[in-house]
């Protein structure tokens, strides 16, 4: 095996501050590897300080150009400049750019064009709307339209024609060669894959037949004998596996959590419910590991995004760490979560602290009535928009949860939709996804400052911690210290942890290991599992 070592893309360039916007594709060329990624150049951005100005990485302009780094020699070069209307582009198989897309401010419209060649074009204000690479053939460009009811990955022909690949719906992201990028099969949003070339479909099955849980095909051999698996829940927590499919063996490539040993792990499922209106939804509940499920005290563990983002049957670790100690973890799959069909995720905007939350209030409500939940003993824990949702949970609503927990969560609105126009620009795409999902740019709908926790801190009614990271360029910990002043100044009970050299997602582990430990003991604090 060909051994190299790593390095960070764009890090050693003094053009770029260390953000790609965008993995736009790959490619080998001429027996040489090439990465395709969008930036936006150093000279238009700005950092400010990482201690509480929420104007680090300010944008004076928001729209990046495309760059190739070469894999070998880290040679970084410029191959299409953007502009304010090119939002992505698709390669060629010989890495030119094929297609390119764009969105017309004025007129909230989305346009596709492959040269001069308009190849599709919809209104489509919530940015639902993006080119996903080539398609089968090298005069193929693929589509994902999630404007509408239907969330579909459509196939243009250069030439001619349209093609929807698959059943609307259904498709979770489609499947590319690693060397040619040409359209090979796709993944649904149940877990499975499905491979255009039926004897790739045979090895595909194989690959994943020996596992439990949700089974990804990460990466194969040019041939498909040899298939590297993700297996995340089932018999496994998280672990990657190489499956030799001629000498018919599977050896352990990696297990990222080897020492959570089975009897701490524990069973997880999808359970139903239905919001107070009707809507039929789902979430994800964790079981405590050798405790009947019954009375139980819960932990409430919201998704981030929120819009298009969803969980599933699988191995969480912020829920299994809490599930260990003795609680159910319900994971809700809220309007506006994805894998469910863009009809429910079109239905979260301007939902952000109104229905989205009572649907959660409604899937509680749901594991109470089955007696699998004690409700005097139920916690609230999440990030980003979780984060949010957590603070929410204790002060737009009230008598639900005995303490909560929010990481890099919002919590003044208002000043969260300022900064994001002062960093990205009033239309950029971020600006009006937020706005729309704020329900700012919604009839009717009440001001976002009727929804912001800092706003409502008298309210708040049981104990919360706040975590943040200090270089969170996404949720600005200024929002954290914000809602502490509110809390401080209404007297009511708070923490905080605000963490060193931690970003938005804790990419470290001395972060993600600082935040759970504190969250668990949080909680273990305030709603003791006994």
């Amino acid at each position: 095996m060909d051994k190299r070592k790593s390095f960070e893309l764009l890090a050693n360039d003094p053009r770029f501050v260390p953000s790609i916007t965008n993995i736009v594709s790959w490619r080998v060329l001429d027996g040489r590897a090439y990465a395709f990624v969008s930036n936006i150049p150093r000279e238009y951005v700005s950092v400010g300080s990482r201690i509480g100005d929420e104007n680090n990485l300010k944008f004076s302009r928001y729209y990046p150009d495309l760059w190739r780094v070469d894999m070998e020699t880290q040679k970084i070069d410029r191959v299409a400049p953007g502009t304010n209307s090119i939002s992505s582009w698709t390669l060629g198989t010989d890495g030119q750019v094929l297609a390119t897309s764009w969105y017309q401010e004025a007129s909230n419209t989305w346009i596709a064009l492959s040269g001069a060649a308009t190849l599709h074009k919809v209104s489509a204000p919530d940015g639902m709307v993006r080119l996903a690479g080539l398609g089968r053939s090298a005069d193929s460009v693929l589509v994902r339209d999630a404007s509408g009811v239907d969330d579909r990955l459509i196939e243009y022909k250069l030439s001619g024609g349209a093609q929807i690949i698959g059943q609307a719906d259904q498709i979770e992201g489609p499947i590319h060669d690693p060397e040619t990028g040409l359209l090979t099969g796709y993944s649904t949003v149940d877990g499975k894959i499905v491979m255009f070339d039926a004897a790739k479909q045979k090895g595909v099955d194989a690959a994943a037949s020996p596992f439990k849980g949700l089974v990804r095909i990460w990466s194969r051999s040019n041939d498909s004998s040899k298939v590297v698996v993700r297996v995340s829940g089932g018999d496994q927590s998280d672990a990657f596996f190489l499956v030799d499919l001629k000498d018919h063996r599977a050896d352990l490539i990696e297990d990222n959590y080897l020492d959570v040993s089975a009897r701490f792990r524990g069973d997880v499922s999808l359970a139903p419910f239905k919001a107070a209106d009707g809507l039929a939804l789902d979430g994800v509940l964790t079981l405590p590991p050798g405790r009947a499920a019954k009375g139980l005290p819960l932990v409430m563990l919201p998704h981030g995004g929120p819009i298009g983002v969803h969980d599933r049957v699988e191995f969480d670790w912020m829920a299994q760490a809490f599930a260990s100690r003795g609680y159910a973890v319900f994971q809700p799959n809220f309007r506006g979560s994805g894998g469910h069909g863009a009809d429910l995720m079109h239905q979260g905007f301007g939902e952000f602290g109104r229905k989205m939350l009572t649907d959660m209030a409604d899937g509680l409500q749901s594991l109470v009535k089955q007696g699998v939940v004690d409700p005097r003993r139920v916690c609230i824990v999440g990030s980003s928009y979780g984060g949010y949702a957590a603070l929410a949970g204790v002060t737009l609503q009230q008598g639900l949860y005995r303490c909560a927990v929010s990481s890099s969560g919002l919590s003044d609105l208002p000043r969260m939709l300022h900064w994001e126009d002062e960093r990205t620009g009033g239309q950029s795409q971020a600006t009006r996804f937020w706005q729309r999902a704020m329900g700012v740019t919604t009839p009717g709908a009440p001001p976002v400052e009727s929804i912001s926790p800092a706003r409502l801190a008298a309210r708040a009614d049981a104990p919360i911690l706040l975590i943040h990271g200090k270089d969170d360029s996404v949720v600005p910990m200024v929002q954290s210290e914000i809602m502490e002043r509110a809390l401080k100044a209404a007297g009511k009970p708070v923490e905080h942890l605000y963490l060193e050299k931690s970003d938005h997602w804790l990419s470290t582990e001395a972060g993600r290991v600082a935040t759970l430990k504190a969250a668990v003991e949080f909680v273990l604090k305030h709603n003791p599992p006994d």
